[in-house]
């Protein structure tokens, strides 16, 4: 109860208020503006988990000749354009003086994206390729990450950055548990729906786009100037710390350390590409390992993901005091990247005895396929190694995004950072794409080289960043020579 208290209150701290960088009136807004951006992070990934198994079947009914390889377009174009557009709103929100802007204008996108997907039925042909131009203008509003992630490094002091990015994280991830939630409740409006207004159709897929667009507008109100301020309070604490008065004069003093932060850039890349192609394999894996149906498959996995899920919530509660307590290093490269590393180890199949093809009456063959000639002379995957494989990297990629983010951010120091977090974004998007190229390895070499691979890729990268954790710390300036009039952006 006291994290949530302290989550919710709205009351300079005694050690904030002895730092003499803003009033309690000024502390109140930033804290506003933070949880705004709470807010959108929470918008964004629900709209992901909501859709997420609608998509396939809206697209079958929109045009039942679109075909399941159609289905890989609509699904990549999002990641695809915030790959390309993230360094584009990157570069802009350093010229600018506010992010209200560029954030207005990917609230719009993302508005404009839902209330397309929801009137497809409206157009008479071409429906496939004006659903791949709605998930297209929704993929473009995810580059608002970006923006956020760059809003929040300025926002919040080196003290409060963990935990405000701990909970921009929790936001997140309980955004996708929402989403997933939310999807029997939509189901009631069936696949008819009703008519609204004589053609508009309101059904268990169009509803979903008023829905998200609905929440859209919402955050689009938030983003008013009388809600939403703009707070550098990082440039000011920097200042302060390090007794200059110009900005420019404290950015050039800090040096910086282009091994590190590459080094965040590859841990937080490496997160999101053994995640990504753990989370595409797993129903493959459950239904040639285990001999399990699809049904069985849907039931278990369910059950196992929303646990996941629930474990990332109560890490993200309890990151920042596992920091203060173990140091943010420690967490990051023991909690993050030892653990991803044994997550991966423990899916390599030990034993003797190969995997067994059964065959049941109502579903035909399930099990290992005789098409993957590797499942005669491979041992399979027990529940148990899985089932812990699966924990693992639920708490590696909880632990692991979040402090690569914040590490990263720190490195940086009080720069903008407009276009750096597009880069960290940019490395997220290729390894998202890149991930589910594992089903590939995994149907043509097996489990040994599949999860070999991700254990031997994942082990190094840990034994790189244990030998340079120590280096993994804020960058510190320079002496600055001269001081000049105070010059502190977005006051």
């Amino acid at each position: 109860m006291d994290i949530l208290d302290k989550f919710f209150a709205l009351r300079q701290s005694e050690s904030s208020r002895l730092l003499g960088l803003e009033t309690q009136r000024q502390y109140s807004e930033r804290w506003i503006s933070i949880r705004v951006i709470y807010y959108m992070g929470f918008l964004i990934y629900l709209a992901f988990g909501v859709v997420a198994t609608m998509l396939w079947p809206y697209l079958n009914a929109l045009d039942p000749n679109a075909g399941k390889v159609f289905l890989a377009y609509v699904f990549g174009i999002p990641a695809v354009l915030q790959l390309i557009f993230s360094p584009a709103f990157g570069w802009w929100t350093n010229k600018l003086s506010s992010v209200r802007l560029p954030m207005a204008v990917l609230l719009v996108a993302f508005i404009v994206g839902h209330v397309l997907y929801a009137i497809l039925e409206c157009f008479p042909t071409n429906r496939k390729y004006i659903l791949v131009l709605s998930r297209g203008l929704i993929g473009l509003s995810s580059v608002s990450c970006t923006i956020y992630r760059a809003y929040m490094s300025s926002a919040t002091t080196i003290e409060e950055r963990t935990k405000a990015m701990s909970y921009l994280s929790l936001a997140q991830t309980v955004g996708l548990l929402a989403g997933s939630a939310m999807q029997p409740v939509f189901s009631i409006f069936g696949e008819h729906g009703f008519l609204a207004f004589g053609t508009l159709r309101f059904n268990m897929y169009t509803s979903v786009g008023w829905f998200c667009a609905m929440l859209g507008c919402v955050n689009l109100v938030l983003m008013l100037p009388f809600i939403f301020k703009d707070h550098n309070i990082a440039v000011r604490e920097a200042m302060k710390v390090h007794n200059t008065g110009l900005c420019n004069d404290l950015w050039k003093s800090l040096e910086l350390r282009y091994f590190q932060i590459g080094l965040m850039c590859l841990a937080f890349a490496l997160q999101m590409f053994v995640y990504s192609g753990f989370q595409t394999l797993l129903s493959p894996v459950a239904l040639d390992q285990f001999g399990w149906t699809n049904e069985e498959s849907l039931f278990y996995l369910g059950i196992l993901m929303t646990a996941g899920a629930l474990i990332s919530c109560v890490l993200f509660l309890l990151l920042d005091p596992l920091c203060k307590r173990f140091g943010e290093t420690n967490v990051l490269v023991y909690g993050a990247m030892f653990a991803l590393f044994l997550s991966q180890l423990l899916m390599i199949p030990v034993g003797t005895q190969t995997i067994s093809e059964s065959v049941d009456s109502v579903n035909g063959t399930i099990g290992c396929p005789v098409s993957q000639e590797w499942c005669q002379s491979i041992p399979p995957v027990s529940i148990a190694q899985f089932t812990v494989s699966y924990t693992l990297l639920c708490v590696s990629f909880s632990i692991g995004t979040t402090l690569s983010q914040a590490v990263f951010s720190k490195l940086l120091g009080p720069r903008p950072q407009g276009t750096w977090m597009a880069l960290l974004t940019c490395a997220g998007s290729a390894a998202r794409i890149v991930g589910p190229a594992s089903v590939t390895v995994y149907v043509i070499l097996g489990t040994y080289w599949t999860f070999g691979a991700s254990a031997v890729l994942s082990g190094l990268i840990f034994l790189w960043m244990w030998v340079y954790r120590n280096s993994l710390s804020p960058t510190q300036p320079a002496p600055v020579e001269a001081a000049e009039e105070l010059k502190v952006l977005n006051v």
